[in-house]
């Protein structure tokens, strides 16, 4: 696995279908635009928009059935722009906030999205990236400052 991929397994105590619908419900208000769904196969394809140090992720998710009331969720985001060592974070951000999201809406019987998405961890920028980004900008005004 590379900087640009993050895999994240996580099971559920819920019933496949609950999971996958729950997927479905909260993909989109916790910022994942759903590409493409299949629950014959348990497939689902997202994509996250862009940030300030990102040109955003394609994510896809597996959700399986291990047995009538549990389910297991194989999350995998790929950064849509090549080599980004800015947004090597992004990615496992984006599977910690889709599993909270889940996890708070299943938990409370699916009965309000915008709650279990609030609630979820939300993407953060690593105090790194911006020391990277402030020493780079420092950089480029010296340069134009001493020609």
């Amino acid at each position: 696995m590379s900087l640009n991929t993050a895999e994240t397994r996580q099971s559920f105590p819920f019933a496949y279908e609950k999971v996958f619908d729950g997927l479905i419900s909260i993909l989109e208000p916790a910022g994942f635009a759903v590409k493409s769904q299949d629950r014959l196969i348990g497939r689902i394809l997202a994509s996250a928009g862009m940030s300030g140090f990102s040109w955003g992720e394609d994510v896809a998710i597996q959700v399986q059935k291990t047995s009538d009331n549990s389910t297991d969720i194989f999350i995998q985001s790929n950064l849509k722009v090549g080599f980004n060592l800015t947004a090597s974070s992004k990615n496992a951000q984006n599977a910690e906030r889709i599993i909270g999201a889940l996890s708070n809406f299943l938990q409370t019987g699916g009965r309000n999205v915008a709650e279990s998405v609030a609630a979820a961890p939300s993407a953060q920028s690593s105090p790194v990236l911006w020391v990277i980004v402030i020493v780079v900008g420092l950089l480029v005004l010296f340069s134009i400052l001493s020609s």
